[in-house]
Order: structure tokens, then C-alpha cells, then sequence
């Protein structure tokens, strides 16, 4: 029709229609052009201003988004959508109060989908850390919609920014309680109880997530990641492999499988999953952590060091990349070097105790004049206090 300049005849449904099918597209051109001849056809339709403000949101043009808001909420004082759709430009604005303002004018006027709309008031608030208040818009959204995938999530999230780990197993608990077929609400338990160091107990909660959908790769990767920290690698590899199968190939599950099979001391297994994770995405810093860690395990120095100082092209402050670094550079007898690394180490992570003796130590070894094993060794002290 545009192409052919033809000046056919369309409702405004059908102009609704087409503006969105062009938005959905990111073909803002076309939808502007629709939107005009909407405009020419149907002059003064509230429903083609409601489209001339969305296409004015994805043009970027939020000011003026907001003047044709102001028109439309003129006429029509209670018509929530102008709040939903205010609230979102004074997010975009980074005015976060008058966003706030705007989806709790929305709230009163709404009869359906609040659910929705207290997740949205919920980012608002932690985008002004205001994370009480965030738990508390969850919270009520889930009393509404207990079935509400998102909020069950963000939920989960904002807690774990709390470090509310507690509150979040009670939550959760009580949540399971009452609604047992949540998969999402058992992983969430399963997650809290994990950052609680109470693996078992979080195992089983991710084993009844995983008895209603065992298909949720995520499950598999919590759980596998419970199993390598308490020492099971055997059934942590099992269960990053099940992750494989219900996720595909992803750089981070090869690189944990090549820690597991690491830390049972079969090397070459390790190797050959982190140059998997590596052929993945070869920025994928811990593979390349990994293989210097394997390679200086297996005497090879030069390939660990290499290793080793690729992961730190990637990530200058990767403490983890410092610590093995720096062990590395003094089997190799780079003491200068070594001791820049461990200086670096402490910089970086000056709370990391290994970090500290093992400095201390090399100082030691070497009777660095200056004392400065003995300071080095009072920072070590220090950190276990």
C-alpha cells in the first residue's frame, strides 16, 4: 500500500494492527508512515493517539511521547494505560520517582494484570535500591498471580541482593507449602538454601523441581554446582551433562565439567572440556584459568604461564588469575615477578587470606630485606580475624 502511494481505507483497529506488526519488525519508518495516514483518516481517534505515543517511544522521541500522553489523559482521567506508558518513559528518563508515581496511579485505575504492573513498581524501586519496598510489590503481585513465573524470579533476585537468604528460605518454604507444583518457587528454595551453605537440604528442594519439570536445565546446573562444592564431582559432571542435554553447549557447563574432572586429577579430561568451553568462546576467562591451573598441576610451566597471562589479557582484575599467577611465577623461579603478582593480588583482594601467606611465604623463602615478610605476614594475620 505504501509503496504503491495507494489510499486505501482502514479502521482503526485494522491501523492498530498493522502500526504494531511494523513495531514488532523494529521498522519504525514504516510504522511512522502508517501512523500518519491513520492520522489523516481517522483525526482526533484517541486509540490512533495511544499509537502515535508508542511510535513516538520507539523513534526515541519521549518528550513528545509524553505531550501526547498529557492530551490523551485529558480526555480520558482514567484510563490506566496513559500511566503504564508515562511510567515507562520516566524509567527511560532515569526519573525513577516519577515512575514510581505513575504505576501506582496505574494500580488504583486497573482491574486486571496488576500483577503485571506491581513487577514493573517493583524494578522501579530497586532502581532507586529501595529493595523493601521491591519485596514488598513481589509479594503482592504473587498474592494476586501465585502462578507468576516473573515475580517468583525477581523475588528470588531481589532477596539475593539483600542477602536475605534467610527470609527467602522461610519465604520459599511457605510458598512450596501452599503451592507444591511451583518448580520455580523449589528452585528459588533450592538457590537461598544453597547461599546458606545447606547443601543437602537445598539438593532436595532442586530434586522436587526437577520431579515436576525435568527438562529445567537451570535445576541441573544448581544442583551440579552444590554437588562440586561439597567434593561429589562424580555426580556434579552427571548432572552438568544433564544441564548439555536440556540446554545445549554452553562455555560455562564445559568449564565447571573440566573443574570437576580437575580436581579428581584427571588432567586430561579437564583439558579437553575447558578447550571445549574455549572453542564455545574463546574470552571465556575461568576455561583459561583452568588450563594454567592443569598445565602448572602437570609441570608445564611455560604453557600454564601462557595460559595464565591470556586469562589476564581478559580480565585484568580477576583475582583468581592473579593468585595462580603469581604461585606459577615463583615455581618458575620469576621471583620479581611473582612478588609484583602478589602485590597486585593483595590490591585487589586485600581480604583474600591464601593471597597473603602465600606472599609471605615467597618473602620468607627469599629473606626480602625490609621486613617485609613480617608486614605481609601481619596482613595474613589480619584476615582471620
Amino acid at each position: 500500500m505504501l509503496h504503491r502511494n495507494d489510499r486505501l481505507f482502514f479502521d482503526v483497529e485494522e491501523f492498530e494492527l498493522i502500526i504494531d506488526h511494523y513495531l514488532e519488525q523494529n521498522d519504525t519508518r514504516q510504522a511512522k508512515e502508517v501512523l500518519d495516514l491513520a492520522q489523516e483518516q481517522h483525526p482526533g481517534s484517541l486509540d490512533i493517539m495511544f499509537s502515535e505515543a508508542i511510535v513516538l517511544m520507539n523513534m526515541g522521541r519521549l518528550n513528545k511521547a509524553l505531550e501526547v500522553l498529557d492530551a490523551i489523559g485529558k480526555l480520558e482521567p482514567y484510563n490506566e494505560e496513559v500511566h503504564l506508558h508515562k511510567a515507562s518513559i520516566y524509567s527511560q528518563l532515569r526519573n525513577y520517582r516519577r515512575a514510581i508515581e505513575h504505576y501506582k496511579r496505574a494500580l488504583e485505575l486497573a482491574e486486571e494484570g496488576t500483577d503485571d504492573i506491581l513487577l514493573d513498581l517493583a524494578f522501579e524501586y530497586e532502581n532507586i535500591e529501595a529493595w523493601e519496598q521491591a519485596v514488598d510489590c513481589l509479594k503482592r503481585g504473587l498474592e494476586i498471580n501465585a502462578e507468576n513465573e516473573a515475580v517468583l524470579y525477581e523475588l528470588a533476585y531481589v532477596m539475593d541482593v539483600m542477602d536475605a537468604h534467610q527470609q527467602a528460605v522461610a519465604f520459599f518454604k511457605r510458598f512450596t507449602n501452599e503451592h507444591p507444583y511451583s518448580f520455580v518457587a523449589w528452585f528459588n528454595l533450592g538457590n537461598a538454601l544453597s547461599r546458606m551453605e545447606r547443601y543437602d537440604e537445598s539438593n532436595e528442594a532442586l530434586d522436587f523441581c526437577l520431579a515436576i519439570d525435568d527438562k529445567f536445565s537451570s535445576a541441573y546446573f544448581s544442583k551440579a554446582r552444590n554437588l562440586l562444592l561439597t567434593g561429589d564431582y562424580e555426580r556434579a559432571i552427571d548432572c552438568y551433562q544433564d544441564t548439555l542435554t536440556n540446554d545445549g553447549p554452553q562455555a560455562i557447563t564445559f568449564s565447571y565439567i573440566g573443574e570437576c574432572y580437575e580436581k579428581m586429577e584427571r588432567f586430561e579430561q579437564a583439558l579437553i572440556h575447558y578447550d571445549q568451553a574455549l572453542a564455545l568462546d574463546t574470552n571465556w576467562v575461568d576455561a583459561w584459568i583452568g588450563r594454567g591451573v592443569v598445565k602448572d598441576l602437570q609441570g608445564n610451566l611455560p604453557a600454564a604461564l601462557k595460559d595464565l597471562e591470556t586469562a589476564l589479557k581478559l580480565a585484568p582484575d580477576h583475582g583468581d588469575a592473579w593468585f595462580y599467577y603469581a604461585n606459577a611465577l615463583g615455581r618458575a623461579l620469576r621471583y620479581d615477578d611473582a612478588l609484583a603478582a602478589y602485590t597486585r593480588l593483595n590490591t585487589l583482594e586485600p581480604e583474600s587470606l591464601d593471597g597473603w601467606l602465600d606472599h609471605a611465604d615467597l618473602l620468607l623463602n627469599l629473606k626480602s630485606p625490609g621486613c617485609s615478610a613480617e608486614e605481609t605476614a601481619r596482613e595474613a594475620s589480619r584476615c582471620t580475624n
